[in-house]
C-alpha cells in the first residue's frame, strides 16, 4: 500500500492561500516584539552613545562577510521538503527561527557576562546569526539564487527586522515589495544585477547604520556584568525572532508574487 499522501483539494488550497495573505497583512500592522519594543525604550539613551563605539566600517563588512558565510551554512534539509506547498516551507521556517533564537540566546548569555568587554564579540555573532537566519528561511521557500539582486534582498529583510519600532516602517516593507515585484521579473533582474556592487554597497551602508543602531539600543543592559548575560540572552532571542518574521514576511510574498496569487498593489492615494 502507499503512503503517499493525496494531494489537497482546491477548496483547501485556497482557504491556506487566503489565510496566509491575512497574515502578511497582519504582519504589515505589526511591531517589533515586545522585549524587543521595551528594551529599546529603556535604553534608548545608552544605546545611541554605544552605537557610536561600533565602527560602521566594522559593521559593513561583517555584513558582507555575515551573508557570503550564511550561504555555506544553510542544511541541505531545509529544501528538502516541496517547496510548492506553502504550509511546508512554513514549517521549515520556522525550524530556521527555532535554531537561531536558540543559538543567539546561548551566545548572548555567554557574551554578557563579560559586560561591554563581551558585546563586542557578541554583536558580530549576532548579526551572523541573523543573516543565516534569512538566508536559511529564503531557502526553506526555495529561494536560493546568490545574484547582486538576490543579496540586497536579503539586506533589505534585515532593514525590514531593525525597523519594526521605527515610524519609516511602512517605507521599508514598501521598498521590500516593490523588489520582490521587480525579482519576479526576469528582465527586471537582469537590469538589478546589472547595477552590480555600486547598489549593493548603498544598501549595506543604509542596513550598517540601522543594524547598528538597532543592536545597540537593545543590547545597552547587557554592558553589566553576570547581569547582562540574562539580558543579552533574552535580547538576543527576541532580535532573532524579528530577524525570522520579516524573512518569512518577505519571502512568502516572494513565494505569493511567483505564483501570481497576490492581489495587485493599491496605489496610495492623494
Amino acid at each position: 500500500m502507499s503512503d503517499a499522501k493525496p494531494p489537497r483539494k482546491t477548496d483547501d488550497i485556497s482557504a491556506v492561500i487566503a489565510r496566509v495573505i491575512e497574515e502578511q497583512k497582519g504582519f504589515e500592522q505589526k511591531r517589533a516584539t515586545r522585549l524587543g519594543q521595551g528594551a529599546e525604550k529603556l535604553t534608548a539613551p545608552i544605546g545611541g552613545l554605544l552605537a557610536g563605539l561600533i565602527p560602521s566600517g566594522v559593521l559593513r563588512a561583517g555584513l558582507r562577510q555575515a551573508d557570503r558565510v550564511a550561504g555555506l551554512t544553510v542544511p541541505t534539509e531545509i529544501t528538502s521538503h516541496d517547496t510548492g506547498d506553502i504550509l511546508a516551507c512554513d514549517v521549515a521556517a520556522r525550524r530556521v527561527q527555532a535554531w537561531a533564537q536558540g543559538t543567539n540566546a546561548a551566545t548572548g548569555g555567554a557574551a554578557g557576562w563579560f559586560g561591554a568587554a563581551g558585546l563586542a564579540a557578541d554583536v558580530p555573532a549576532t548579526i551572523a546569526l541573523a543573516a543565516r537566519n534569512v538566508r536559511a528561511t529564503g531557502a526553506a521557500y526555495g529561494f536560493v539564487a546568490d545574484s547582486e539582486a538576490e543579496q540586497v534582498f536579503r539586506l533589505m529583510v534585515l532593514e525590514v527586522a531593525t525597523s519594526l519600532a521605527s515610524d519609516k516602517r511602512r517605507e521599508t516593507l514598501d521598498s521590500l515589495g516593490a523588489l520582490a515585484r521587480r525579482l519576479s521579473s526576469p528582465e527586471a533582474r537582469i537590469i538589478l544585477d546589472k547595477g552590480g556592487e555600486w547598489v549593493t554597497e548603498k544598501i549595506v551602508e543604509r542596513v550598517a547604520r540601522q543594524l547598528g543602531l538597532s543592536l545597540a539600543t537593545r543590547k545597552a543592559g547587557q554592558i553589566v556584568p553576570i547581569i547582562g548575560s540574562a539580558v543579552a540572552a533574552a535580547v538576543n532571542a527576541s532580535f532573532q525572532v524579528d530577524v525570522a518574521r520579516a524573512a518569512r514576511y518577505a519571502y512568502r510574498q516572494r513565494w505569493l508574487i511567483e505564483r501570481k496569487l497576490l492581489p495587485a498593489p493599491q496605489e496610495n492615494a492623494s
